[in-house]
């Protein structure tokens, strides 16, 4: 049962981790565009892939940074505050979304060129940490291969569905979103984390 509540739990934030204007979005947009949806369809799988690969081994940093620092509750609370302030550091000063298909190069094609782009986003590691990191505090005390397999695909599920919807949505994704109002969008994304992560601390 805790197994699939982290499913759930890991595909919702992984939509939301996935809003993100970042290159794997804007490349699977350009291909639904240039190249049809089925071309966008590859890509998004492809590009979901390293979700699962880096909220797996977030799985085990996080598990093993644990163990190694003996956390109680509160060291725990902590230690998810000051990854949510990072994070929305991050997103207030140094994320800058890019939404412009002139910029994006779509010469290969299908899956392989959608892993290869997501595994260009490291960072993933620290936000998957973040939400593995934040299920303790939840209730949540299982940790073994089924919850890292749940965590994993739920993190995959999540990506997959949004850049499904970006194939879906096509052209008219770019008329929505504008630059000006991702960048206003994330500014707030990462105050409301700033602000999260600093009542975390001063409650733990």
């Amino acid at each position: 049962m805790e197994a699939l509540l982290i499913f759930f739990i890991t595909t919702l934030a992984s939509v939301i981790g996935s809003l993100q204007a970042g290159i794997v979005n804007t490349a699977v947009l350009a291909h639904t565009v240039k190249r049809g949806p089925e071309a966008g369809r590859r890509m998004a799988l492809g590009g979901s892939i390293p979700e699962f690969i880096y909220a797996v081994l977030a799985f085990h940093f996080a598990s093993w940074l644990l163990d190694t620092l003996g956390l109680d509750t509160k060291g725990v609370t902590i230690l998810v505050g000051s990854v949510f302030i990072i994070l929305g550091l991050y997103f207030a000063f140094l994320f800058k979304p890019v939404f412009d298909l002139d910029r994006v190069n779509v010469k290969a094609t299908g899956v392989r060129k959608g892993f290869l782009l997501g595994m260009l986003n490291p960072q993933l590691i620290l936000f998957w940490s973040g939400v593995r990191l934040a299920l303790g505090p939840f209730g949540f005390g299982r940790f073994g291969w089924v919850e890292m397999i749940a965590f994993g695909l739920g993190a995959f599920a999540g990506a997959l569905l949004l850049l499904l919807q970006l194939v879906k949505l096509g052209r008219r994704a770019l008329e929505k979103w504008q630059p000006r109002t991702l960048l206003l969008l994330f500014r707030a994304v990462g105050g409301v984390l700033v602000i999260a992560g600093v009542v975390a601390i001063l409650r733990g």
